[in-house]
């Protein structure tokens, strides 16, 4: 009987098959080009542990960083003297290199040899356009024994103020009698792509998002951030502008729509980082090995396993990229984009390409003190804008708004919370799972990497002294942080965070709107 059903059955299937083929080709093809290799939902390595129970503990400041060899003394840099790849191949941790911003007050610098505007500019963190106004030059034309004064941060910011409240009176002006004869068309001047001069040209990826990287540095250096700058516009970069808009009306584009005043003076949406020797304290020297899914050529590299994490004395960047993304608040692969000649990213000397941002300099960010001391005057208050911004008034007025993500789904507060103390450095611990937990308990040492990032903010309850199991944190994967769970209760960038936790006192209350 079985051999008589077989071809009947076999008979059916040949008729069907044809129809359904010749019925769904559409759908099926559509099924295969649509498909897309899953994205994990929890960070790399971390599947089991979000399950977890994990206590915060501080570590110990001088393990904060990979040991490094430091030479006892190293050559100064003369003055004026711009960084190249080869000079700071050659230089040891502890030679000059750059300033990274402007000096704290004015200085003069007297004109040498060989010197150029672009020269002392970059050898003191300042722009040329701002050395141009500050000493009221009407051209880039200096000479020897020349005194040119370097504004410092107050004289910067004073320039920027006066030519906000130029802008502002202009535009109350009223309007001018059009002449009777038109005026010639005035060329517009070419936007500046670079703040310093260019190692290499600019490459066209570059080139395209100019505009938007523009703005962007510009909302990051004043407080209203939208997490890993990408070039691109979005939802978190929508809510930052939107809220500057709301902050400082008009600060942002001429009524022509340019950009304004304010946003040149920071001379660009780019400038270059040379990658350093002191560098390396903060960069893996195995780069690569627990990268979680980047790429390597045209092999993928293997997410780190939990034993991997667990075993790591110092949770370090992973990368020379990783490093510098996160140095200049940008997103790793825009930092790729943007630097497609850079073959060797983790030997020092390398130069990249970056968003003109105030840099998060993790050698100095948790410099002590870390939280301010509360000022009756002018109190400081903050709030939970719908788990997904962070903002900071103080008095009326909102001085940072800054994107928050929640570790787990569903973790959010009610009503009023307080910001307590900090934990800077910190480690994590745990004994597994609740239902049988290990002896000896496991460990995520501290580092950027750590899945709490480089500090934690405790939180409680209004009236109650006890803090939450949920702080407010920075981050491994701050190109995740929306996407992917892990430990922790709020997450922000590490740079983020490394610049509220210093305009939030402790006692802060913190509103959940």
């Amino acid at each position: 009987m079985m051999l008589k059903l077989l071809p009947s059955k076999f008979t059916w299937m040949l008729c069907v098959l044809p129809v359904l083929a010749g019925c769904l080709p559409g759908m099926i093809m559509a099924q295969v080009e649509t498909a897309k290799p899953a994205v994990p939902t929890i960070e790399p390595g971390l599947d089991l542990a979000v399950k977890w129970p994990w206590q915060v503990e501080p570590s110990d400041a001088a393990a904060w960083g990979l040991p490094v060899d430091v030479p006892a003394e190293a050559p100064a840099a003369k003055p004026g003297a711009q960084a190249t790849p080869e000079t700071v191949a050659k230089a040891t941790p502890a030679t000059k290199v750059a300033p990274k911003g402007p000096p704290a007050t004015m200085i003069e610098h007297v004109v040498a040899k060989g010197d150029s505007l672009t020269k002392i500019a970059h050898a003191n963190g300042v722009t040329v356009d701002q050395l141009r106004i500050f000493n009221d030059l009407k051209n880039d034309r200096i000479v020897i024994g020349q005194v040119v004064k370097v504004p410092g941060e107050s004289d910067i910011k004073a320039m920027v103020d006066a030519a906000v409240a130029a802008e502002k009176a202009a535009a109350k002006a009223p309007a001018k009698e059009k002449p009777k004869k038109a005026p010639s068309p005035v060329k517009e001047e070419a936007p500046v792509l670079i703040a310093t001069k260019p190692h290499r040209a600019l490459p066209p990826a570059a080139w395209g998002a100019a505009s938007l990287v523009l703005i962007q540095a510009f909302l990051d250096r004043q407080g209203f951030t939208i997490g890993p700058i990408d070039g691109t516009a979005g939802p978190v970069y929508d809510a930052a502008y939107k809220a500057f808009e709301k902050a400082h009306p008009g600060e942002l584009h001429t009524p022509e729509g340019h950009p304004s005043a304010a946003m040149k003076a920071i001379g660009g949406p780019y400038v270059e980082y040379v990658l350093t020797a002191a560098d390396m304290r903060w960069i893996s020297p195995h780069p690569g090995s627990a990268a979680g899914g980047k790429t390597k050529g045209k092999v993928v590299e293997p997410p780190p396993t939990f034993e991997e994490l667990t075993h790591e004395t110092f949770m370090s960047y992973r990368s020379g990229w990783e490093f510098v993304a996160e140095r200049f608040h940008a997103a790793e692969s825009f930092l790729r984009h943007i630097n497609p000649g850079i073959k060797n990213a983790n030997v020092p000397g390398a130069v990249f390409l970056v968003p003109n941002v105030l840099p998060f300099e993790i050698e100095n960010a948790l410099a002590e003190p870390l939280q301010p001391a509360a000022d009756p005057a002018a109190p400081i208050s903050a709030s939970m804008l719908g788990v997904s911004r962070l903002i900071i008034r103080r008095g009326d007025a909102v001085i940072a708004s800054m994107p928050v993500s929640a570790a787990r789904p569903g973790l959010r507060g009610r009503k009023t919370w307080k910001i307590l103390d900090v934990v800077a450095r910190p480690r994590l611990s745990s004994t597994g799972d609740a239902a049988a937990p290990m002896t000896v308990p496991y460990r995520l040492s501290a580092g950027p990497n750590n899945p709490v990032g480089i500090v934690w903010i405790n939180l409680a309850k209004s009236g109650d002294p006890k803090p939450l199991p949920y702080g407010l944190h920075g981050t491994s994967i701050p190109g995740m942080m929306t996407k992917q769970e892990s430990i922790g209760g709020f997450r922000m960038t590490n740079w983020d965070i490394a610049r509220a936790v210093r305009l939030l006192p402790a006692g802060t209350e913190l509103k959940w709107e």
